[in-house]
């Protein structure tokens, strides 16, 4: 199955989830790596536009291909995820799941609903399990986003 990273060309072939063990992420608490992935190209750009203050359009960022056997992954329960996103502490509930995947070491990756647009899938892999060395990096090339994708827009 072919999954998709971007980040920016200093840390684009940086696949140790050191970035999600440094600033914990939606599945993950502070401390704990962990690499965040999508499906497809357009999903992962939406999932690091939410992330962007809509001034400052990044120049440096690549797009990363990797590759993982299809048998790697497991996949979250929707029906799981749509009971915790309607929770008032749902953050600390989707770290408190996704750390339960992590130290469970049961698949390398967990399929789980894209929290943007829940039609769509992000694929989370744990760099501490013993298969992680069977994800493969395909290729990698410079993203170029149009710029309307970062200006702000106001309401009418």
């Amino acid at each position: 199955m072919k999954l998709y990273r971007i980040s920016t060309s200093e840390y684009v072939d940086d696949i140790s989830g050191t970035g999600a063990k440094l600033y914990g992420g939606r599945w993950n608490f502070k401390g704990t790596p962990l690499l965040y992935c999508s499906e497809n190209t357009s999903l992962a750009i939406l999932e690091i536009l939410v992330h962007f203050d809509g001034l400052t359009v990044p120049q440096n960022l690549e797009l990363l291909e990797l590759e993982l056997d299809k048998d790697q992954i497991q996949s979250f329960s929707i029906s799981k995820f749509n009971r915790i996103r309607k929770l008032r502490d749902a953050e600390y509930k989707f770290k408190e799941a996704g750390q339960e995947w992590i130290y469970s070491s049961k698949s390398l990756a967990i399929k789980v609903p894209s929290i943007i647009t829940t039609n769509e899938f992000n694929v989370l892999i744990n760099p501490k399990h013993k298969n992680f060395t069977t994800l493969k990096k395909k290729k990698k090339k410079k993203l170029d986003l149009d710029e309307r994708l970062f200006k702000i827009k106001s309401g009418s």
